[in-house]
């Protein structure tokens, strides 16, 4: 009886196919499964935007929100340009800052930062931030907002003038205005006018103005604080007499 020969080179040419077939089957899931994720997540409906959802301002605000960016509803979440969503919110003038984020896989969520009024642009409707941006306000604008008479640069540099000051000078504030940057003025009760100038040095000006008001003067210069000038001081406790 003849014994059958296997050959070992046979053997040896056939497993290289094999696992070359293998390796090309597995390429190919793996090129399938990314193509159908690709497919999934920027073209198909299964993350399509179906909500749009507006957090930091109540009501009407955030419903003029929503009409502002204008999110389009249907889209895949992946294509939406949350960039430019994010400009069309940061027009209207009272949003100080906007996110946009992706609440996956169907929402879209705006957090608002709305600006917060800290006084009035006098003779208009409108407020003014602590950056010194005027805007309209959103909502019942808060009582006991000062009313500065100012616009434009003029106006920024009188709101960091106005933050700056300690609070016990701030509370005292009856009026202020600028035409520039570089002069501005105010009023304190119970009548005295104070040039300030510009905003710089506003420790100093604050400490140097302190010290001058119990003289009671009718005026009182501190654009240079090193040199302050006072005006028509008025006789009382401490007082005894007037300089300028």
């Amino acid at each position: 009886m003849t014994t059958p020969v296997v050959s070992l080179d046979e053997h040896r040419v056939d497993a290289p196919r094999r696992r070359r077939w293998w390796r090309s089957l597995i390429w190919l899931l793996i090129a399938l499964l990314i193509t159908v994720i690709v497919w999934a997540v920027w073209f198909s409906p299964l993350l399509a935007i179906r909500t749009v959802s507006v957090v930091g301002v109540p009501g009407e605000a955030a419903q003029a929100v929503r009409r502002t960016a204008a999110v389009p509803v249907g889209l895949p979440l992946a294509q939406l340009d949350a960039a430019a969503v994010a400009e069309r919110v940061q027009g209207i003038d009272w949003v100080r800052s906007v996110e946009v984020r992706r609440g996956w896989p169907n929402g879209v969520v705006l957090a608002v930062e709305p600006r917060v009024p800290v006084a009035l642009v006098a003779d208009t409707a409108q407020a003014v931030d602590a950056g010194g941006v005027a805007f309209s306000p959103l909502g019942r604008m808060p009582s006991g907002l000062l009313a500065i008479d100012a616009s434009g640069v003029a106006l920024v540099a009188a709101v960091a003038v106005l933050q700056d000051l300690p609070p016990q000078l701030r509370a005292r504030v009856t009026s202020i205005s600028a035409s520039t940057r570089d002069d501005v003025e105010f009023t304190l009760k119970p009548g005295t006018q104070v040039r300030w100038g510009s905003a710089e040095s506003g420790a100093l000006k604050a400490q140097v103005l302190s010290a001058l008001l119990p003289r009671r003067p009718r005026m009182v210069d501190v654009t240079a604080p090193e040199l302050p000038t006072t005006f028509g001081e008025r006789p009382g406790p401490g007082n005894q007499g007037s300089s300028g």
